[in-house]
């Protein structure tokens, strides 16, 4: 379960769509979990094979930023992190954009 608002979901896969269409992308901690406030961050890892470029995360995080939501977004590429923290990822992470390959 997603803790987001019906209409800030569809904003945030909008954004998702627009950016990283080719890849699967997570919601992990808290507004996975259920256990969210009203301004807890929304966390999304990027599930690529190999690190995005900088611009590129930049442009995605510009974009969340450019959107305005009433609570922080983060965005990180699965490939730029390590074993403890995929770890932590894959504990509480839901699905909320699946890639069209699959």
């Amino acid at each position: 379960m997603i803790d987001l608002k019906p209409i800030f979901l569809k904003k945030v896969k909008g954004i998702l769509a627009s950016h990283v269409p080719e890849f699967d992308v997570l919601v992990y901690g808290h507004r996975a979990g259920g256990a969210a406030k009203k301004y807890s961050y929304l966390d999304l890892a990027v599930m690529s094979d190999k690190p995005l470029s900088p611009a590129r995360m930049e442009k995605l995080e510009a974009a969340f930023k450019a959107a305005a939501f009433p609570f922080r977004i983060e965005t990180i590429c699965w490939a730029a992190t390590g074993p403890s923290f995929r770890k932590e990822i894959k504990k509480t992470g839901v699905l909320i954009q699946t890639s069209p390959k699959k």
